[in-house]
């Protein structure tokens, strides 16, 4: 999706391929060509090797939806002007594929961990296959994931040029981008935005890509009608009461060892769990328990769980430097380490004020986790590292719960709209108000988002 965005918007951003690794304790396979799958069916093998049968039913249901929808195929950013033979020849085949993959989204919208659970009877090859998607995201999604790892890409740069590149792109063509500017109150009927410094901005038509929580809680309605008025407040309370996804807990760090160390290991984006044991019920019956028995919590229980939790996990690490080698300074790397955590718990860390305490054991814990594993020189190498939390993206960019992939999979999505009607997700009950962006869909991601933001524009032009 961002590289047909990208041509459409007639913006020349070198994209490097962002080749993916998965790994778990010794045994590490590259996953970037469709017979990876092959290659990831014989490490599980040589894991679970009592299991064969699992495995093979496993890697059975492994399909392509997502790469259907998203892939290069994709009719989304073609223009059947410029694009004429394409609709002659690729897309009666697309649109087959894509009509097969609508019934088996509708048959696999089950959450991945019951779904894997009516198949498998090894658990810890249930936590390996599952762990590092969010909780209960839809079986179809997660089952097809594997054939988007060849898709994936990394601009020159890093990511922030995308934003400088559309930064660029738009005002030269005379429109104007404020940044380090937040929005703090929507008068709807009076279609008037303000800012933080009390500056006032007129709209005919308002795409709103940001939290749609934060959207509700901000906007004025008086001047609707009483029907009008009823409408938006459905949708209002439905929102405001509804949770965001798991987030994340991230550690940065800098290390005084070459790439070459790294890319004897695996590629830039590498998913890796340090054992096969799987989290089993860390992260789910036992978190649970945390947080109810929170008043009295034991701090050191507590610290014990939490080493098991990093053992356990599984890690999704980024190393810029083996995509673009202008990412970090000749001889070093950087490693930006991250695995999905829980707000509530987070945020109740901090209240009760010992968050630095916890930040330092968390941190030492992941460190000594990879130098245990797969990356025996880590820790006497690391120059300097620093923590982002779920509360950092929460009070960073106002999403909230900290979430990254927008609604919870365990509750209703507040919003009526999924994978294959995302037209009418653009729409809200606000007048000339559309959405765009993570919270517009479910599941929700980059491809999302940017299809989302796509629809909501063509309705504005088009009026």
């Amino acid at each position: 999706m961002l590289k047909p965005m990208l041509q459409e918007l007639e913006i020349d951003l070198p994209l490097l391929p962002s080749n993916v690794s998965l790994g778990v304790e010794d045994k590490i396979i590259n996953a970037n060509s469709k017979g990876s799958l092959e290659a990831y069916k014989n490490l599980l093998l040589e894991l679970y090797p009592e299991s064969r049968d699992d495995v093979a039913k496993v890697i059975g249901k492994f399909d392509v939806y997502m790469q259907v929808l998203f892939g290069s195929d994709s009719p989304f950013f073609k223009d059947a002007k410029r694009n004429l033979p394409y609709y002659l020849t690729t897309f009666p085949l697309w649109f087959i594929r894509f009509l097969a993959t609508g019934a088996a989204i509708m048959r696999m919208r089950m959450p991945m961990e019951q779904f894997l659970s009516g198949l498998l009877e090894d658990k810890a090859l249930i936590d390996i296959v599952s762990q590092y998607f969010f909780k209960k995201t839809p079986a179809f999604f997660a089952m097809s994931y594997f054939s988007l790892y060849p898709d994936y890409f990394h601009p020159k740069g890093g990511v922030g040029s995308i934003p400088k590149a559309l930064t660029e792109r738009l005002e030269s063509l005379g429109s104007e981008v404020r940044t380090e500017t937040e929005v703090t109150h929507v008068d709807a009927f009076g279609k008037t935005l303000t800012d933080g410094k009390g500056n006032e901005y007129s709209y005919d038509k308002l795409i709103w890509c940001a939290d749609l929580k934060h959207l509700y809680r901000m906007v004025s309605l008086e001047g609707f009608a009483e029907k009008e008025m009823s409408g938006i407040a459905r949708e209002q309370e439905k929102v405001l009461s509804s949770h965001g996804a798991e987030s994340v807990f991230t550690l940065f760090l800098a290390v005084d060892l070459p790439p070459s160390y790294f890319a004897g290991i695996s590629e830039g984006h590498f998913f890796y769990t340090p054992s096969k044991q799987g989290l089993g019920e860390l992260n789910h019956s036992e978190l649970a328990a945390i947080l109810e028995g929170w008043e009295d919590l034991d701090r050191e229980a507590f610290y014990t769980w939490l080493s098991a939790f990093c053992r356990l996990n599984t890690y999704e690490i980024a190393i810029p430097v083996l995509n673009d080698s202008s990412a970090a300074p000749e001889g070093k790397s950087g490693l930006i380490v991250s695995f999905l955590f829980d707000y509530e718990l987070t945020r109740r860390i901090e209240k009760g004020r010992w968050y630095e305490e916890f930040e330092n054991r968390i941190k030492e814990m992941m460190i000594a986790s990879l130098s245990a594993s797969v990356y025996p020189q880590l820790e006497e190498h690391i120059m300097f590292s620093f923590t982002a939390s779920p509360l950092s993206i929460e009070r960073n960019i106002h999403s909230s719960e900290g979430a990254i992939v927008g609604w919870s999979f365990e509750q209703d999505i507040p919003i009526e709209a999924g994978m294959l009607n995302m037209k009418k997700a653009v729409l809200t009950p606000i007048y000339d108000v559309y959405r765009a962006g993570q919270w517009t869909v479910s599941p929700a991601g980059l491809p999302t988002c940017i299809m989302t933001a796509r629809m909501a524009a063509d309705l504005v032009h088009t009026g």
